[in-house]
């Protein structure tokens, strides 16, 4: 029964693309029945990672054929995170659980583990993971309350991976230990080392042994250790960046690459000297930072860098490297694309590639370089095409103290001739070391689909455009960061892309603030405000959530907010709502740990108390935004309704 499931899931592989289907603008917030696809290390098979009808499985198809082989139903209430070949024949995944009283699936650190055929399933690592030994010495696999995480899948061991373990806790601030786990039984074999800082994030040299771990500490301040002859010795802050991230270990073993702002402004790519520890920059660009790093499939080397001042745009660090002379060719068939190698074959003869751009919400492809063969295995939203989406504008402003500024626009169709569309504003959360990228988005382009021009402002404060703009956000939430977004609309009405008084400022988390405190800041500009999951008293953030609960999340309030109570309270829109004159849209999550709940309640008892104009949209399951897409539609159908009534 199982396997005639599993082949009517996969019917419509590859083929998914050429079908029609009834345009139905609801269905772009649907969850993709098809996750993802990895290839093993020898080509013949594909693991495909399926969402069908409220259940996870991992289904094992034929490379060639693409007939289903076997698959596995995740246990109870369980998704798959994330998961990787380890050898020809076993998967290791991550898990997360759908808890009953949560939308949104949390990751409790479980590793479960299958055979390619669907035998041998079963959890490896976790609190669920143990056995119970009756009187043998045969060691037995043990229950770990902790989360779980791969570091490396030690390609040259077959029966084992290496993974961090932190011992579970309310803030997640315990040191992590690097176990080594047979994949097959579960059994720890050793217990490798011990982070000497929280929030560890361990580093493997090419013969997988842990050289380098980053952590942060109580103060937010991140640190850098280097091991040699069985200790951790701390690399000082002013050999290296106070924000320095480790990439890899070159070949050599005698250098590091890091990911690093080392005695700069902008982010970018240095090598450090193991043997005399000498610093040294690969590689900045002049306006922004590196968005992202492409990293060999082994995650042990990296050979192009990705940078976003608009348009994404890659540059190639290891010309000779094999991976990278394909990934070129890829960047030449996919132009103004994001591409990114999910996984490839131990030959390299075969990648998995993911796609997608401002248009194109992803496709994953297969191309096989000995017959020189590339082939669609599925889109990620088949029911639509590209040509139903309206392509997104990289913009640049002065704003009005003569700072340039970033930004997107995406304009619709107005419904009257030689007229332009109305306006929403969308603020991106945060707000700090986020941005808005050229990409796609289905919040984004549902507005623009019901005929709503959008507008995202990448404000100071804002992270990707280097360290001193980010800054220049901090402690001014309340001002300069709603003028930012301000000066973005007014520069599309001066440049005849947006019409005068109609428009209406949304968001999300800091979103929602923006759009509450911009409501009160500029009441003759903005017409309407929608906020969802948003943070109203800024003082409360120091009481209540799960930011405060951390000493390091402690320490980010003082640093961006800082302590001045009356600088919080002339920042928090929550107390001044007389001055709002304009319709309210309010949404949130009642199981919200982020921007806990009683913000949204505090913000409605204000505005009742002032007799102020609302809408409420509260659902009682979901936290930090909506997860579920029926919560989805249901919010975003309400959103356009009411810019109906106030925009139209």
């Amino acid at each position: 029964m199982y396997k005639f499931l599993i082949k009517a899931i996969l019917l419509g592989l590859i083929f998914i693309s050429a079908m029609g289907y009834a345009k139905n603008w609801d269905g772009i917030f649907e969850r993709a029945q098809y996750q993802n696809a990895k290839i093993s290390p020898d080509g013949k098979h594909l693991a495909v990672s399926v969402f069908n009808k409220g259940e996870a499985t991992l289904v094992f198809v034929d490379s060639k054929t693409l007939k289903p082989l076997s698959g596995s139903k995740l246990p109870g209430r369980l998704e798959i995170n994330q998961y990787y070949w380890v050898n020809n024949e076993r998967v290791v995944i991550s898990l997360a659980k759908r808890d009953p009283w949560l939308e949104e699936p949390v990751s409790y650190g479980e590793l479960f583990a299958i055979n390619m055929d669907g035998s041998r399933g079963k959890m490896i690592y976790g609190y669920r993971a143990g056995e119970t030994q009756t009187g043998s010495f045969i060691k037995k696999k043990e229950s770990t309350f902790g989360w779980g995480k791969i570091i490396d899948i030690l390609p040259e061991d077959k029966k084992h991976i290496l993974i961090s373990s932190t011992p579970m806790s309310a803030t997640e601030e315990r040191n992590a230990t690097v176990l080594k786990l047979n994949v097959y039984t579960g059994v720890i074999k050793r217990k490798v080392v011990k982070s000497p800082v929280p929030f560890a994030r361990f580093l493997t040299d090419g013969q997988g042994k842990v050289k380098f771990v980053v952590g942060r500490d109580g103060n937010n301040d991140t640190k850098l250790y280097f091991r040699e002859d069985g200790k951790w010795k701390h690399i000082p802050q002013d050999i290296v960046g106070s924000r320095v991230q480790p990439l890899f270990i070159d070949a050599s073993g005698k250098s590091l690459y890091t990911f690093d702002d080392y005695q700069q402004d902008i982010k970018g790519i240095f090598k450090l000297n193991l043997e005399n520890f000498q610093y040294k920059s690969v590689y900045t660009d002049k306006k922004v930072d590196i968005t992202d790093v492409e990293m060999t499939t082994d995650k042990r080397s990296a050979y192009a860098v990705r940078v976003d001042d608009g348009y994404p745009a890659y540059l190639i660090l290891n010309k000779k490297h094999e991976e990278a002379k394909v990934f070129k060719e890829l960047l030449k068939l996919f132009p103004y694309s994001s591409v990114k190698v999910t996984s490839k074959t131990e030959d390299g003869q075969i990648y998995v590639v993911f796609v997608s751009s401002d248009i194109d919400p992803g496709s994953l492809y297969l191309l096989d370089r000995e017959s020189n063969k590339l082939k669609r295995l599925f889109q990620f939203k088949p029911e639509f095409q590209s040509a139903d989406f309206a392509q997104v504008e990289p913009i640049k402003f002065e704003a009005s103290d003569g700072s340039m500024l970033n930004g997107f626009f995406t304009q619709a169709k107005a419904k009257q001739k030689n007229e332009l569309a109305p306006t929403v504003v969308l603020v991106h959360g945060g707000p700090h070391g986020v941005r808005d990228y050229w990409e796609f988005s289905s919040q984004v382009q549902y507005l623009v689909a019901h005929g709503y021009s959008v507008l995202q402002v990448n404000f100071r404060g804002s992270g990707g455009y280097g360290v001193n703009y980010q800054r220049s956000g901090y402690k001014a939430w309340g001002g300069l960061v709603q003028q930012d977004i301000l000066d973005g609309y007014q520069w599309l009405v001066k440049n005849k892309k947006a019409a005068d008084n109609k428009v209406c400022i949304m968001g999300g988390s800091f979103g929602a603030y923006s759009a509450i405190q911009s409501a009160a800041l500029y009441p003759d500009v903005y017409k309407c405000a929608i906020a969802n999951a948003g943070i109203y008293d800024l003082e409360l953030m120091f009481e209540e959530g799960d930011v405060q609960q951390k000493r390091s999340g402690m320490s980010y309030l003082k640093h961006v907010l800082g302590t001045d109570e009356q600088l919080l309270k002339s920042m928090s829109p929550v107390n001044y709502v007389e001055k709002i004159q304009v319709p309210i849209l309010l949404a949130h999550g009642e199981k919200d740990e982020r921007a806990p709940f009683e913000h949204a309640e505090r913000l409605r008892a204000a505005l009742d108390k002032e007799n102020k104009s609302y809408e409420w949209f509260v659902i009682g399951d979901e936290s930090h935004g909506f997860f579920n897409p029926k919560n989805q539609r249901a919010y975003m159908k309400q959103v356009v309704g009411f810019l109906d009534k106030h925009l139209l």
